[in-house]
């Protein structure tokens, strides 16, 4: 019978995954990515610029800033750069400065193809294993990151939807919805038997978790990994993270130009004397100086120079919990000054 449950699952199992993205920048690169495009093979620094680990390494950082020379600099445009940048961007915990370099990508579809699947599962394929890691970025910006405002704790409420994925033996659709409290993932199972994923949630830049509930059940920490099991006996299964505004109290606007302090003394990287020599530390410190064009050293905290002798601006990365979301928010705010110069 064409209506029995084992054949609707093989039809639907010979139809490719369908992936919608809201309007914007983002959208309009992926409306001319077509069924029949064939993606693009990804130089080998992309795919290791999409793994975290690769900002422990001197080479990762030293890569990074010279593809922020190069925007500095008003290189030609790149698909292979945008694509490196999109990945590294997402790796460093910025995945709406990933969607605006992927929308780089809108004269080039077979690139955005091969790009798309990290930014939306965390991975380089539609296709994910029983019990694969599920690490999507924020859905994009109707705009540039550029013209969001950071700060007040404002989300814009977004979605995509990517229809008709197998997850193991699972044919399931997902919708990933940014909304005004939090962040909300639907899995809707459409065939097939059950299906496991680890699912980590992005935090925005501005905003720090709450809460997060599997089918409505509270997990017992907000951060990290949440395993959720996919199963026809729940056709929808939610998963919610409830966001609160975090008090940034470091500036987060981008100056015209840079002033004459840091013209003069470049910029100083403060951190642990643990730290000092480790690449986070002097990568951040290339990075500075290949976004800018001034000089920049890392600074251990036991090493400080003595009071009233010159110094350059100073960022302090050497006490405090928030370490990790002020780099964030520092390689992004380099990233765009590069882009700008």
């Amino acid at each position: 019978m064409l209506d029995s449950p084992t054949v609707i699952a093989v039809l639907l199992a010979l139809l490719p995954a369908q992936l919608s993205l809201p309007a914007g920048p983002a959208g309009s690169a992926w409306a001319k990515v077509e069924p029949s495009t064939s993606a693009a093979e990804l130089p080998a620094r992309c795919s290791a610029a999409a793994h975290p680990r690769h900002w422990d390494s001197e080479q990762g950082w030293r890569a990074w800033a010279e593809r922020l020379g190069e925007l500095r600099a008003g290189a030609a445009p790149d698909p292979a750069r945008s694509a490196e940048l999109a990945l590294s961007a997402l790796s460093q915990g910025r995945g709406e400065d990933a969607w605006n370099h992927f929308a780089s990508l809108s004269g080039h579809p077979e690139w955005a193809k091969s790009v798309a699947p990290y930014l939306v599962v965390g991975g380089p394929s539609f296709t994910l294993e029983d019990g694969a890691l599920f690490a999507p970025a924020l859905p994009p910006l109707s705009v540039s990151p550029s013209e969001r405002v950071l700060g007040t704790g404002r989300l814009e409420p977004r979605e995509w939807w990517l229809r008709g994925i197998e997850i193991g033996k699972a044919r399931v659709d997902i919708q990933f919805a940014v909304e005004n409290t939090g962040l909300k993932l639907v899995f809707h199972h459409l065939g097939g038997g059950d299906a496991r994923l680890r699912v980590v949630f992005p935090e925005p830049l501005d905003m720090e978790f709450g809460s997060v509930y599997v089918d409505w059940e509270r997990e017992p920490q907000a951060g990290g990994e949440h395993e959720v099991l996919i199963a026809p006996e729940v056709p929808i299964l939610e998963v919610f993270a409830s966001l609160k505004p975090v008090q940034r109290r470091w500036p987060t606007a981008l100056p015209p130009e840079l002033d004459a302090r840091a013209k003069e003394r470049g910029f100083e990287v403060l951190v642990s004397d643990a730290d000092a020599s480790k690449p986070r530390a002097t990568g951040l410190a290339l990075a500075l100086s290949a976004a800018t064009g001034v000089p920049a050293r890392v600074l251990p905290a036991s090493k400080l120079p003595a009071a009233g002798e010159p110094r350059g601006i100073a960022l302090e990365f050497a006490h405090g919990a928030e370490r990790a979301r002020k780099l964030r928010g520092v390689l992004s705010a380099l990233e765009q000054y590069a882009q700008v110069r």
